[in-house]
């Protein structure tokens, strides 16, 4: 049996009348959840002063420390002007620091500081601390 949703035709799930998900609603589903996900994060973020981007950046660096400038697009998913100002704000504020890569002078390598270990470390805390306060409490 078939049954039209909004603008496509979907199946059911069997014996349930009920139209089963296809998958551009799970994607839909997946989107909507992500964007929910970076707004408690940018909420949670803004009091330390920091934004996602920014902390994307510095948990990179704690997780690959060292990276290039283009390792960091790549696991930030941000483009090149937008992380190069975020490592520029980073760098301004003492929490990374630039070094010129020993074998080819052309790469560039991002290394967290001792403060910004400090301060990713806190937004780590402040971001578990912001997820506890959006699970759902046992009575």
């Amino acid at each position: 049996m078939r049954t039209s949703l909004r603008s496509g035709s979907t199946t059911t799930k069997p014996g349930t009348g009920v139209p089963a998900p296809t998958s551009a609603d799970l994607l839909r589903d997946s989107v909507l959840a992500g964007r929910r996900a970076a707004r408690r994060a940018a909420d949670a973020l803004a009091h330390a002063g920091c934004t996602v981007d920014e902390w994307l950046v510095l948990d990179t660096l704690g997780r690959r420390p060292g990276a290039t400038m283009s390792e960091l697009r790549a696991a930030t998913v941000t483009d090149k002007a937008t992380l190069g100002r975020r490592v520029d704000a980073l760098v301004t504020r003492a929490l990374v620091y630039r070094e010129v890569d020993a074998f080819d002078r052309r790469v560039i390598r991002v290394h967290l500081s001792s403060r910004g270990r400090d301060v990713l470390s806190g937004l780590g805390a402040r971001l578990a601390e912001a997820e506890q306060g959006d699970q759902p409490r046992d009575q």
